[in-house]
């Protein structure tokens, strides 16, 4: 047996269980403290920005050259759906992959993030935008925003990591600082889908038996999300599952 074998054994014969899992909590990262360590190893002078790694429509399922991605979207989806307004909230903003096509969209862009180091990029890459606040967030809370605050909501590549009562605690924020009728866009998992299913069994190994993986998928369906959208008091106007086949993204109204 190797020596961490040995050691393993150890502590299983001498920590009670209870005493164990206590340990593997605080031993394990939230997912704000994963993507935390996650920015800070990011290399800063790559020549990219960060979170376009994330942009590879095999992967995704989309219709478009790697560089078309994310304006794809905007003309299929977002463009149509959020219009223009005066204050828009982005729910985790990480490297600004979509802040840069949101910003023309408002007169004042507020960036959510848990891990403050997603917000040094951001303001690197968008340091001479007047229109970009930065907030950090704890937990899934969105103090200290203010009730009925913000004209419209986004977020894309957060809803898919998230745990489910991460996601319904923030639908309700979303609910409470959302004016009433303003629109609101989360892109989440679609776990049934061919490509979703594809990415929950390359989650498997790294999750099963463990604390989720803070870059893991969170499983997800369609269903599942409009009974919490539904229950946290927002509106589903729709759910597209064929513009980005491996996720959904609900439309959705305060």
């Amino acid at each position: 047996m190797q020596p961490g074998g040995i050691a393993k054994g150890l502590v299983k014969a001498v920590l009670p269980r209870s005493l164990r899992r206590k340990i593997q909590r605080a031993l394990q990262p939230t997912v704000a403290e994963g993507w935390e360590r996650y920015a800070k190893a990011f290399p800063r002078q790559s020549g990219r920005f960060l979170g376009d790694e994330w942009t590879e429509p095999a992967e995704m399922g989309v219709d478009a050259a790697p560089e078309e991605v994310v304006s794809y979207l905007d003309r299929r989806v977002f463009a149509p759906f959020l219009g223009t307004c005066e204050v828009l909230l982005e729910i985790g903003s990480g490297g600004g992959r979509f802040t840069e096509i949101l910003l023309p969209k408002c007169e004042r862009l507020i960036a959510a993030e848990a891990a403050p180091t997603m917000l040094k990029h951001l303001r690197e890459r968008f340091a001479d935008s007047p229109k970009l606040e930065y907030l950090v967030v704890e937990g899934s809370s969105l103090a200290p925003l203010a009730d009925d605050s913000v004209d419209a909501v986004f977020s894309y590549g957060v809803f898919v990591h998230l745990h489910h009562w991460d996601i319904f605690n923030y639908l309700r924020e979303v609910a409470r600082v959302l004016k009433p009728g303003g629109p609101a866009i989360i892109e989440h998992a679609n776990t049934l889908s061919e490509l979703g299913w594809a990415t929950f069994l390359q989650d498997v190994p790294r999750c099963a038996g463990h604390h989720k993986a803070a870059g893991a998928f969170t499983p997800m369906t369609p269903e599942l999300m409009r009974g919490f959208c539904e229950r946290a008091g927002l509106e589903v106007v729709d759910c597209l599952t064929d513009v980005v086949r491996r996720d959904a993204i609900t439309l959705l109204r305060a």
